[in-house]
């Protein structure tokens, strides 16, 4: 077992679910909440183990081994991005047949928020009139992303993402050896990778391999930094034009830069020292609200660069109005 799924094996999310299946108290469907998505695909599928084996995921048994192997016919697993009514309707009418591999069958659904409204409408009376020996495992980014009605079905299990040691134990596993980038040496990179991602494992891996992220975190500092007043503002927003088609990675970037000031662990960075005396705490949580909102509307399919000009635009007001 990787450093990664043994500390996924010990995360409160698998505990309660063990802990059902072994007092006979299996929920018919429980929701994953958790924005790292790399994270949320290995906990659905782990959970869905856990229901599976006899023992609760003891990795052990005759279970275990067949959905290792991907063998095991009583579990069916939905990762696509997307999911049509259509691929709902197929799941749903599988749902009618007895596995072959034993009484309980585990559906899994990795991206909720792949799922339109019609096709989670179509879900929906699964979950109200559940077959007999049957399990949905659901994961979605937040709640947002997942239809009221089907929300208030599930038994909730957040993650709350990983402690820097964790990450940094995960990293140390999987960084290639002879890593070393922008003046930084493999130790260095993981130490650097782990302290920015603020629990993501998804963005710790990211930030530990791509070259790019030293570039864009000096860049979106830099930007706060030196964006004073309105008018400086659309010259300073220029700058992120290479980025144009990636606003999530300008999102996450301002996120951690933001959240690194917040937390005071970016001492490190002369980036980080340097906007120290233009944000106070109040601009910088209020500014993480911006970011979470900005992020919400991306996930509606709004402008992105509209998002982006009314982010940094709140960021500067924000800036002016806590410091007052």
């Amino acid at each position: 077992m990787s450093a990664l799924e043994e500390i996924l094996a010990e995360s409160l999310p698998c505990r309660t679910v063990r802990e059902d299946k072994l007092r006979g108290r299996l929920n018919h469907c429980y929701l994953v909440l958790t924005e790292d998505d790399a994270v949320r695909s290995k906990l659905c599928r782990m959970i869905a183990k856990i229901a599976l084996c006899p023992n609760g995921g003891c990795g052990k048994c005759d279970v275990c081994e067949k959905i290792d192997d991907g063998a095991y016919t009583a579990l069916n697993i939905a990762d696509k991005d997307k999911m049509s009514v259509e691929d709902v309707k197929l799941l749903i009418e599988d749902t009618f047949f007895t596995g072959f591999d034993g009484d309980l069958k585990a559906y899994v659904v990795t991206n909720m928020q792949g799922m339109n409204e019609r096709a989670q409408n179509k879900f929906l009376k699964t979950l109200e009139e559940p077959s007999d020996g049957v399990v949905f495992v659901l994961g979605a980014q937040s709640p947002r992303s997942v239809l009221a009605t089907i929300y208030s079905r599930c038994k909730k299990l957040n993650f709350e993402g990983f402690t820097v040691d964790q990450l940094k134990e995960t990293l140390e596993e999987e960084t290639p050896w002879g890593v070393a980038r922008d003046g930084l040496d493999r130790e260095e990179v993981i130490e650097r990778a782990a302290a920015c991602a603020f629990g993501s494992y998804t963005r710790a891996k990211k930030l530990a391999s791509d070259a790019e992220f030293a570039r864009l975190f000096a860049l979106v500092a830099d930007i706060l930094l030196k964006m004073t007043d309105s008018k400086k503002l659309d010259e300073q927003l220029a700058r992120l034009a290479p980025y144009k088609n990636d606003l999530s990675a300008v999102l996450d970037m301002t996120e951690t830069v933001l959240g690194l000031l917040l937390s005071g662990e970016g001492g490190e960075f002369g980036a980080i020292e340097g906007l120290k005396s233009t944000f106070d705490t109040a601009s910088v949580v209020n500014s993480l609200g911006l970011v979470a909102s900005a992020k919400r509307k991306v996930e509606s399919n709004c402008n992105a660069q509209s998002v982006l000009d009314a982010l940094f635009l709140g960021i500067l007001e924000v800036k002016y109005l806590c410091r007052r």
